[in-house]
């Protein structure tokens, strides 16, 4: 199935546009994703609405999102990503354009939902397009560089949002930033043609090894992959969903300066998202053993962040919060690469997008609680200092799953599809 590997790290054109339209897709999705964040801290400033309906609001799509993964991957792996995800992007058009056309809270948290629906064909696509055009030496690379989307999304959507709120009313903040997912679908279509990946051999067993969803929950490396994305996701989202209340509700700062400075974790953390995934593919490439290179490399990542958000929790100064908020996300940039990276890394092409669905969902679940469990505690509390303090924990707790409870990291699925049938839907394997 691999391309020969004479042509070291060279991509053609058509490699890089794949890519880069995939890095497209997640600096969309992360748009929209933080257009609430901004609109929500001037909601909440303003009593238009509670922080814990906020939470709520943030919090409903992350559930839908979570929920739909568990049938997205099967779905891309059934009717491919190429006509899946142009689908799921449309519909995310949609749903943010619903956004802006109400403020009852039952309606609104319908079309989060609806949005939540849309962008849950991503995660599950992006693994199985991967695999089908880049070739095997440097999939960490274009995973990372993918990833760093979920940075350049915020990076851009923050002051964006921030802008057009100022300048246009927040209403426009939904009609502008969903407008762009329609223009990617559009020009997805026109690109993404199937005959100029890397053709699959006929008589592959890699291409011919599958395994039924059922049987995916029967290994460990499932639900290190499911635990571990929950911790991942968990600080990543409390980031993207409450960073600029923080620097509103917290430190006091206008909505123009939040937009700003909460940008400033995003844009350091696509440096170290960029690092972290060239440094695996280096490190992998040059003999190093897989297993230990991405443990090394996720779980020094994850407590790194630990010790940083726990320091932003303690400080008593803005200048300090900011500074260990910032170092806390560019700590989860060297992970990115290695985390997403897995479902390549321990299954065949044909279940790839429902392995990463599964992986993603553990994540999203992550994802649902931060912004629910933050807005609560920040309500009770009127201080982000123990929400701070439970990111942390989250954080180690990935990190433990992926160092202890994560086996080796080996085409483990492959194997059983095609030597060893699980018996019994319990008995977990490496």
């Amino acid at each position: 199935m691999e391309r020969p590997e004479s042509r070291g790290s060279t991509w053609s054109v058509y490699e890089w546009a794949v890519v880069l339209m995939l890095l497209a897709a997640l600096v969309i999705s992360a748009i929209d994703r933080v257009n609430i964040s901004i609109v929500g801290a001037y909601w909440v400033k303003h009593h238009i609405i509670t922080s814990q309906q906020l939470g709520l609001l943030q919090s409903i799509f992350s559930w839908s999102l979570t929920l739909f993964l568990l049938a997205a991957g099967p779905i891309a792996d059934r009717f491919h990503p190429r006509r899946v995800l142009p689908i799921g992007m449309v519909l995310w058009t949609v749903a943010t354009w619903l956004s802006a056309i109400t403020l009852k809270i039952p309606v609104l948290a319908a079309f989060r939902a609806l949005l939540g629906i849309g962008e849950s064909a991503l995660l599950p696509s992006a693994p199985r397009i991967v695999i089908e055009n880049i070739p095997a030496r440097d999939r960490s690379k274009a995973i990372s560089l993918y990833f760093t989307g979920n940075k350049l999304g915020p990076t851009l959507g923050l002051p964006l949002a921030a802008a057009v709120l100022v300048w246009l009313g927040w209403r426009q903040v939904f009609f502008v930033t969903g407008a762009l997912s329609l223009i990617w679908a559009i020009v997805w279509l026109l690109i993404y043609r199937k005959d100029k990946g890397i053709q699959p051999s006929s008589d592959s067993p890699v291409e011919r090894a599958n395994v039924s969803w059922g049987r995916l929950f029967a290994y460990r490396n499932t639900w290190a992959m499911i635990i571990g994305q929950f911790g991942y996701l968990y600080v990543l989202y409390v980031f993207l969903t409450w960073l600029p209340g923080i620097l509103v509700l917290q430190e006091h700062l206008s909505i123009g300066q939040s937009g700003s400075l909460s940008a400033l974790p995003f844009i350091v953390s696509i440096v170290t998202t960029i690092l972290g995934g060239w440094l695996a593919d280096a490190w992998v490439n040059r003999g190093g053993n897989r297993t230990v290179v991405r443990k090394t490399i996720i779980g020094g990542g994850l407590v790194l962040s630990t010790v940083c958000v726990l320091i932003a929790a303690y400080s008593t100064s803005s200048t300090m919060t900011v500074v260990f908020l910032v170092l806390t996300m560019a700590a989860m940039g060297l992970v990115t690469g290695s985390v997403n990276s897995l479902p390549m890394d321990l299954a065949p092409p044909k279940v790839v997008s429902s392995v990463s669905s599964l992986q993603n969902f553990g994540g999203n679940m992550g994802a649902s609680f931060a912004p629910l469990l933050t807005g609560a505690l920040y309500g009770t509390f009127h201080s982000f200092r123990i929400p701070l303090i439970i990111t942390g924990a989250v954080a180690l707790l990935g990190a433990l799953a992926y160092v202890i409870l994560l086996g080796r990291v080996e085409r483990t699925y492959e194997v059983e599809a095609l030597e060893k049938p699980v018996s019994g839907a319990v008995a977990l394997e490496d």
